[in-house]
């Protein structure tokens, strides 16, 4: 219970909750086993579909891990600039986890939706609004974990977040553009594009 704890009380900007996580390399892996087992089911379904639509499906697949990956390697450049190495693993077994956080609130945010407003179709300008709120949750969220976690001043936190987005945002802004034009957005919300 000690994770799910400390998700809870680091998205509500309580320190305390960095003390729920486990430094060292088994945590962390056990942080990533979820990211690394939705690429692999997601590569295995991906065979599955017609074959024209299969690259497609593989993007889709390992784009996540990808963006994943591509985080904590930054944060971890960033962590030994800082001289913050030893504190890295917690920290990064944390930001994982609590990575989840944001899309489990949009889940329901869609689901209470669907509730209110029940047989109407609910608008893409509706999700994208959703999907909007908790990106920006997730900029916070990322900012906080690095803050508590890395012990670092809030503006070294606020730079940590910027080095992590930019190259993931690159990223899927050239993903979008190449074939075959993934656009995460549309993908996460199941909107229409």
């Amino acid at each position: 219970m000690a994770i799910p704890l400390g998700v809870w009380l680091l998205g509500r900007g309580r320190s305390e909750g960095i003390s729920c996580f486990a430094p060292g390399a088994g945590a962390l892996l056990a942080a990533l086993a979820p990211t690394i087992a939705l690429a692999v089911i997601g590569v295995w379904m991906a065979f599955m579909v017609p074959s024209s639509e299969r690259i497609m499906g593989l993007t889709r697949a390992v784009v996540p891990l990808v963006c994943t990956l591509l985080q904590l390697v930054v944060s971890e450049l960033y962590a030994r600039m800082l001289n913050r190495t030893g504190l890295w693993s917690r920290y990064a077994t944390a930001s994982l986890w609590c990575g989840w956080l944001p899309l489990a609130m949009l889940i329901v945010a869609q689901g209470v939706l669907h509730l209110v407003l029940p047989g109407t179709a609910v608008s893409d300008q509706a999700l994208a609004g959703l999907a909007f709120g908790a990106q920006l949750y997730t900029l916070w969220l990322t900012w906080y974990v690095t803050r508590v976690g890395l012990v670092t001043t809030g503006w070294q936190a606020f730079v940590m977040t910027a080095l992590q987005t930019a190259p993931v945002g690159i990223l899927l802004w050239v993903l979008w553009l190449l074939p075959p034009h993934y656009n995460a957005v549309v993908d996460l919300l199941g909107l229409s594009s």
